[in-house]
């Protein structure tokens, strides 16, 4: 597969990566450094969102992502946006999670065209 359309797939793989492991993230992220693709990244690649889709959510990286994804809104959002995200956000547990629904409302609001395809909000 071309580099252009591996870049896209981690595009829509890069938040749900990081909701869960932040080493993943900097290992998948590493492999795109040098703009250069092949057939030995692709299985490295695959392999690594594989491993990532079998482990346990982590509020702590969860509360990373959710607030790099956050970025994207805070421009647009009205103060109320901005309470009420850091209200859940505050609340976030292992146990409790009210941000990531409160992000797809957000994206469905906003059609950030970067996080449309993103596979956090496909959970």
């Amino acid at each position: 597969m071309e580099f252009k359309e591996k870049q896209k797939e981690w595009a829509a793989w890069k938040y749900f990566v990081m909701a869960r492991s932040q080493k993943e993230y900097l290992y998948l992220r590493g492999l795109f450094s040098g703009n250069q693709w092949s057939s030995e990244k692709t299985k490295l690649f695959n392999e690594a969102l594989k491993r990532v889709q079998k482990m346990p959510e982590n509020s702590k990286a969860k509360r990373n992502a959710y607030e790099h994804v956050w970025g994207y809104f805070k421009k647009q959002a009205s103060d109320q946006e901005r309470e009420v995200f850091f209200e859940k956000l505050a609340g976030l547990s292992d146990e409790q999670d009210e941000v990531l629904s409160y992000l797809k409302k957000l994206n469905q609001k906003y059609r950030v065209p970067y996080l449309q395809s993103s596979k956090l909000f496909k959970e």
